[in-house]
């Protein structure tokens, strides 16, 4: 797999006896731990290298290549602690390190910077003396407050009002999930923050309480915010925020794995996966067992519960009679007797099957199910209209992947060019595209039916092809623009390139019969299935419509010769006239680059969730 700076991978986790790969190395079996450690060099270093490029989502990586995303951070950080980071030749001093407290357990990071917004938003909650810190994930942080990765926020319950108070006022959206995926559980919610000076958001994965229990079963309150014992201050690229204690974070993440993880039967040690070298460390030596530390953990009323720990490759190994322990005592804390045995397992069964039927519901019938994640408002239909040469499909395709992050989100081509269509459409525009001047040379000199009769039979023909061909356009606007309102229903947010207008014929995706067409004789019925489709689409109006306007020159340096001054000033001049009949339609100045532009409208988008 060949990446970005040009380095290419190599992998030696598919087994295959006595074999060796391209470079020499003889190819290596064990279990799936194993095979991940067998990682080459180089390719560790092509991960990290790729893993360090800007605007790049970690936990993307990992999953195309088969690796728990906590690999691939705990490389990265090896790569920067040890200064070897690829393609960055330069020493440790000259990277950019978080300014954090010595026990604080995050990494280095060289190209990740913080969203203005988060300093701004965590500054507002100190001062209003919410008390809240993050508990997981602390490797990860600082991809969380750039706007890569998910920022995992324990928020104390009785000030939780405060928290959603200082939230709205910055603009932050509440987040919603089926109720068959494994993120829905009592006291937690998705809030995002936008942040307009970079084009980015937030996602917090808030909760009131970390509970605890089978992957869509966590129906047990293990911890509250006053639960935890330790929290210690930290500065991440100019972002100060309170975290977790590493004591405190091998805590939680025992309890969480304590309803997961699994061995075989006549096993003693049960393995917990992730990178806990540091948190470990923290963490008391057993008397008489080396390598072996203990954790303790005390619920409520139900006493002091110890487990014991060692290291175990890259993740950590529990004792399987000190995990039983925790899982009674957290149980009997949330008021829950031996019934959890059975019925956990069960309805954890019944939910995965669920999800997985959806899942795959969704890859056959893809917008068919509402996404994992939409807006509590619900869906937005969002179009971009302008002339040729603005970016109209440069900043939907750059929109689509921003929303697509974290909502369910789709984009819809309304225009008959390079664009996505209907094959049969696409099929008639390749073969009759050398004819296209033809058609429409047909189409201005049939000025009236006595015109149309003294034109010989291949005008005629040209011209009822044209005719033909404007339906065909309706036909599939028409689907297009049902489509993405059904989109919409089901709490997608949909951006649409360009859409349909019945004002004026010719411009900006409106009727492509000519009026004068129409008086063709045999034509006129085909002229008025157009209309009539174009006034069916005028129904479904989008929520939101943005006018890209510029001045031609700016169109002309970006696809010369594209379209001409007075045809471009002919479609700003049918804007304005749509603007005119419809105040709620916003203007956005294309003039300036690309980001300026996608910033925009990222702000003009999110303000109308």
């Amino acid at each position: 797999m060949a990446f970005k700076n040009g380095m290419s991978l190599e992998r030696n986790s598919r087994p295959k006896p006595g074999g060796t790969n391209q470079g020499g190395r003889r190819h290596q079996s064990g279990s799936p731990r194993q095979q991940r450690r067998n990682w080459s060099t180089e390719a560790k270093a092509g991960i990290v290298a790729e893993a360090l490029m800007p605007g790049v989502n970690v936990s993307a990586i990992a999953r195309a290549h088969g690796i728990a995303p906590q690999q691939v951070f705990a490389w990265r950080r090896r790569a920067v602690q040890e200064g070897t980071v690829p393609g960055n030749p330069e020493s440790r001093e000259n990277a950019s390190p978080l300014q954090a407290d010595a026990n604080a357990p995050l990494s280095t990071s060289l190209t990740v910077l913080s969203l203005p917004v988060a300093a701004a938003l965590f500054q507002a909650l100190d001062e209003a003396g919410v008390r809240y810190g993050i508990v997981r994930n602390l490797a990860t942080l600082p991809d969380a407050l750039a706007g890569r990765d998910d920022v995992d926020l324990l928020v104390d319950k009785q000030d939780y009002p405060a928290f959603c108070a200082i939230v709205n006022r910055f603009h932050g959206l509440r987040g919603v999930s089926l109720s068959c995926h494994d993120n829905v559980c009592a006291g937690r919610e998705d809030w995002f923050v936008p942040d307009f000076s970079c084009g980015g958001y937030l996602h917090l994965d808030t909760h009131i309480g970390v509970r605890v229990g089978w992957k869509f079963r966590k129906r047990y309150l293990a911890f509250d915010y006053s639960a935890i014992t330790g929290w210690q201050r930290t500065s991440v690229n100019g972002v100060s925020v309170p975290v977790v204690s590493p004591e405190d974070e091998i805590r939680i993440a025992i309890a969480r794995f304590a309803f997961r993880a699994w061995a075989l039967p006549w096993r003693r040690w049960v393995a917990i996966s992730g990178d806990w070298k540091d948190q470990l460390a923290k963490l008391p030596a057993v008397p008489g067992e080396q390598g072996v530390h203990v954790a303790e953990c005390r619920f409520g009323r139900t006493g002091m519960v110890s487990c014991r720990i060692r290291q175990e490759g890259d993740g950590l190994a529990v004792d399987r009679r000190d995990l039983t322990r925790l899982r009674h005592s957290i149980r009997q804390m949330s008021g829950f007797t031996g019934s959890g045995g059975i019925a956990d397992p069960a309805v954890h069964l019944v939910r995965k099957i669920s999800y997985r039927a959806v899942s795959v519901l969704g890859r056959l019938m893809p917008r068919a199910v509402p996404a994992k994640r939409r807006l509590g408002s619900g869906g937005i239909v969002v179009a971009l209209v302008g002339p040729d040469g603005l970016g109209k499909s440069t900043q939907v395709d750059r929109l689509t992947k921003l929303f697509r992050w974290k909502f369910g989100c789709a984009k819809a081509y309304l225009g008959t060019g390079e664009g996505t269509g209907w094959w049969l459409r696409k099929v008639l525009q390749r073969l009759v595209f050398r004819h296209r001047r033809q058609l429409k040379a047909a189409a201005v000199q049939s000025d009236n039916e006595a015109a149309s009769q003294r034109r010989g039979a291949k005008q005629g023909i040209l011209g009822a092809g044209l005719a033909v061909w404007g339906v065909l356009i309706a036909i599939e606007r028409y689907a297009v623009v049902k489509r993405a309102h059904r989109w919409a229903t089901r709490g997608l947010i949909v951006i649409c390139d360009r859409w349909p207008q019945a004002r004026r014929s010719g411009y900006l995706d409106g009727p492509m019969i000519p009026p004068k067409l129409s008086l063709v004789r045999g034509l006129a019925p085909l002229a008025r299935l157009e209309q009539k489709l174009y006034q069916k689409m005028e129904e479904f109006r989008p929520h939101l419509t943005l006018h890209l306007v510029s001045d031609h020159a700016v169109s002309d340096s970006r696809k010369p010769g594209e379209i001409s001054k007075e045809a471009f000033d002919a479609r700003l001049s049918l804007m304005a006239e749509l603007r005119a009949l419809d105040k709620d339609i916003r203007v956005v100045d294309a003039s300036s680059g690309i980001e300026a532009v996608n910033r925009e409208l990222f702000r003009r988008i999110w303000l109308s969730l």
